[in-house]
């Protein structure tokens, strides 16, 4: 909300501002009135306020006054004078009072809600300017200046959380050490960047708790993000101070409760203590030792499987099934040379492989592969970069179609696991950022060459079926609608 500070020592006058901004000002908040420049600024000494609204002609201190007064007590304030008064002198002591607008009497509904859009717009454009500087710093525990801090986030009081797309990736340091505001802002709450791409936090101004989580689960369930996802969030509003202690205390959770495919929302609290490492049954690990000695290959297959089945039945966190996974690779590198030989290689192969599993399943059967199957599951003809630049090229002649990571992995033979490594491995990305980069790409140039294209067919075009789907993927993408993009295109052709 803006919150608004309304001067006029005329109760007429005030009540009628008044009445546009609650009936006509969606955003905008009275939060107070005063009927004279003297209380006016009694109330600024001890409230903060976006607007000041003020009557030019008043008893004492003149609305010319007060805003000069005014601007030099909260430089960041916005300034709209009302007055009665055409003259020159007036406008031009405004001018000099540094306010945003003046506005003669009678103020109609519609000139008062332009000027207060307006002013939205620079207000939001100083907030994001302001979350830049300020949140990144707080999020991470750095000194941030205090009389800053009150000045743009007062006693408000905020709701966190936490987003996890995918598995935890173990090789990450345990805390935040540096991020940044993701851009363009979201419509109802501000996102920080986490320790890599898959991971956001996000600060939302108290609401209720229903509306809170909705938004969240909207969020984390994003078009082009991961199917599972974990999302910590913290259970009361608490001030903007406490933000980097929630992300302290919402990784440690991160860590002890992910689970490998399964998506879930996570209530934090101070009672959620820190659990045992897992261990692999002293007897197994024997029984294991013998199968690999005697090369009783489909018992160790078996075995492998009983574990995710396991796993899966009991819902073991991921950090557990990495340590014991990890148990299980040094257990055959202490029987079985060719393991032992590699292993550093295995470890840093099966960090990329638990990331990217999207089973148990799936882990333990890649993980039987780097242990048994010279550390790829692939066609033994082609090498792991042969692999990604066929898919690449497969991706770039077909983004046209309704593609999906399984038919691209279809088309090549390997799994949908192995090819997401292949991205880690060569890429930046991931498979569905690439494909939206690809099909986002095509669209700008549709747009470039064939202005006057339908916007269904431009979608169609580049494998959307549904054109609003397709203009909400390409503003993420540019920070543009298509219709915007055009029109900006077609300016600088003409300029």
């Amino acid at each position: 909300m803006y919150r608004v500070l309304i001067v006029d020592d005329e109760l007429p006058s005030l009540r009628f501002v008044q009445n546009i901004i609650e009936k006509y000002a969606p955003g905008f908040q009275v939060a107070g009135t005063c009927t004279s420049g003297e209380a006016a600024l009694s109330y600024l000494n001890t409230h903060h306020v976006e607007l000041l609204i003020t009557d030019i002609s008043m008893h004492g201190i003149s609305g010319i006054d007060l805003a000069k007064r005014a601007r030099a007590l909260l430089p960041s304030l916005h300034i709209l004078i009302i007055s009665g008064y055409g003259e020159f002198e007036y406008a031009q002591g405004a001018i000099q009072a540094g306010v945003d607008d003046y506005i003669l009497k009678p103020v109609s509904p519609s000139k008062m809600t332009a000027v207060l859009q307006t002013i939205r717009e620079k207000v939001d454009g100083e907030r994001l300017d302001q979350a830049a500087a300020l949140l990144p710093a707080l999020a991470c525990g750095q000194p941030c200046p205090e009389a800053e801090v009150n000045r743009v986030y007062g006693r408000s009081q905020y709701r966190f959380a936490l987003i996890r797309w995918g598995n935890l990736d173990m090789t990450l340091p345990r805390t935040l050490t540096a991020t940044s505001l993701v851009l363009p802002p979201h419509e109802r709450f501000q996102v920080l960047r986490g320790r890599d791409e898959d991971e956001r936090v996000i600060i939302c101004p108290d609401d209720s708790p229903e509306t809170f989580l909705t938004d969240l689960s909207v969020y984390t369930a994003q078009p082009g993000r991961l199917s599972a996802w974990t999302a910590v969030y913290a259970g009361s509003a608490q001030s903007i101070e406490q933000l980097h202690l929630f992300i302290e205390r919402a990784l440690q959770m991160l860590y002890r409760r992910t689970v490998i495919g399964k998506h879930q929302i996570l209530h934090l609290t101070g009672s959620d203590t820190k659990d045992e490492r897992m261990k692999l049954p002293a007897a197994d690990l024997k029984q294991l030792a013998y199968f690999v000695t005697v090369g009783k290959t489909h018992m160790i297959k078996d075995y492998f499987i009983s574990l995710a089945i396991s796993w899966e039945r009991q819902q073991v966190p991921q950090r557990q099934a990495w340590h014991m996974s990890r148990q299980l690779i040094h257990q055959v590198a202490a029987i079985h040379s060719p393991v032992n030989n590699r292993l550093e290689e295995i470890l840093q192969e099966f960090n990329e492989l638990i990331r990217c599993a999207a089973s148990y399943s799936d882990l333990m059967s890649g993980t039987y592969s780097l242990l048994f199957d010279g550390g790829n599951v692939r066609d033994k003809k082609m090498s792991t970069k042969e692999l990604y630049d066929y898919a690449i090229t497969f991706i770039n002649e077909n983004y046209a179609q309704p593609l999906s990571m399984q038919s691209v992995c279809d088309e090549i033979g390997i799994s949908q696991t192995y090819l997401s490594r292949l991205f880690r491995k060569y890429s930046s990305i991931t498979f569905n950022a690439y494909l939206t980069r690809c099909r986002m790409e095509a669209a700008k140039e549709l747009l470039r060459g064939k202005p006057d294209l339908l916007l269904r067919d431009v979608a169609a075009c580049v494998g959307y079926e549904d054109s609003s789907y397709f203009t909400k993927v390409f503003h993420q993408y540019t920070g543009q609608t298509p219709s915007q993009f055009t029109d900006v295109t077609n300016a600088k052709k003409q300029g």
